[in-house]
């Protein structure tokens, strides 16, 4: 089977082109879609038409599988399948309604952070509901000069139980239980990659501390840190279809799900999640390369194409 790769943005993310989901995968075509989503952080297939066994067999050749909690928004009879849906069935939520509403990578403030999602669209709403994605790649390498020194060799406090309130404030309060299980974890905010080798800025909504930083101090370069990854020339917007299934790597971007009116319309989507690992601290910057220039891929972005990459270490 071969495949061919279509970049959606000038950095970062692109759609597969002819492979089917619903079908067996060769190891080799498989490897290609590894290799592209190393590349490209974010894969973007159309059309999809695969059912819940087919979904969680093909996220379960990329790594293990994370179950998500609370166990209620799984999906009965697949519970490594997470539901993020406003839709009701017998006056009961069949998902989580408004999950991602805010600039975040998925387990950050878990000690072991998602590796990877992979978000599948069954039913979207005729206006509204794109997913924003950063390139954390391209923010940390765009970083100045000084404030890349200042968050090498620093980690930053990732707290549910102090933030929970603020980004989930139509959930029910953490019971004692809840925030005990999910402590405040300190994670490196310059990342390496376990596999690509390259650094990316580890910052999230659930950020709140810096170490050895005072608090106020702290506090402003969390909100510059965010803010600065979010440019526009950092981000893709990606406007569903139905069928559309996207998988990212939340090792280096973050996402954000948009607003959408959800008393007048329903929204259904299915997701894996892959685990995880304990994220290391990056020992230098070492950035992505740029196989193309900007006005290059500009000219080529409606063209399928293919990337290959090494890391190149900068100062």
């Amino acid at each position: 089977m071969t495949i061919s790769v279509k970049p959606l943005h000038e950095s970062f993310g692109a759609e597969i082109l002819g492979v089917d989901l619903a079908r067996p995968i060769d190891a080799q075509t498989f490897a290609a879609i590894e290799d592209a989503w190393r590349r490209y952080s974010i894969l973007l297939f159309r059309d999809v038409q695969m059912t819940p066994v087919q979904h969680v067999a093909f996220t379960r050749r990329l790594g293990a599988l994370h179950i998500m909690e609370p166990l209620e928004f799984n999906l009965p009879g697949h519970p490594e399948i997470f539901v993020v849906s406003n839709v009701e069935e017998d006056g009961k939520a069949v998902g989580l309604k408004r999950a991602g509403w805010g600039w975040h990578s998925d387990g950050e403030d878990k000690v072991l952070p998602n590796a990877g999602s992979f978000l599948y669209a069954h039913l979207i709403p005729p206006d509204g509901g794109d997913t924003l994605f950063a390139d954390m790649y391209a923010a940390f390498a765009a970083l100045p000069g000084d404030l890349r020194r200042a968050i090498m060799g620093r980690r930053a406090c990732f707290s549910r139980v102090r933030l929970h309130h603020v980004h989930y404030p139509h959930m029910k309060p953490l019971t004692e239980e809840q925030k005990g299980s999910r402590p405040d974890v300190w994670h490196p905010m310059a990342r390496r990659h376990p596999h690509s080798g390259w650094t990316a800025l580890y910052i999230g909504r659930w950020a709140c501390e810096i170490e050895n930083m005072p608090e106020q101090d702290a506090k402003h370069l969390i909100d510059y840190l965010l803010d600065f990854a979010h440019r526009p020339e950092f981000v893709y917007r990606h406007q569903w279809r139905q069928g559309d299934a996207l998988l990212w790597d939340n090792r280096c971007t973050q996402h954000c799900a948009m607003p959408f009116d959800d008393a007048a319309y329903k929204r259904l989507m299915h997701r894996t999640t892959l685990e995880g690992e304990v994220p290391v601290m990056a020992s230098k910057p070492v950035c992505r390369p740029q196989t193309a220039s900007r006005r290059r891929m500009a000219e080529n972005k409606n063209a399928p194409a293919a990337v290959t990459a090494r890391p190149s270490t900068v100062s």
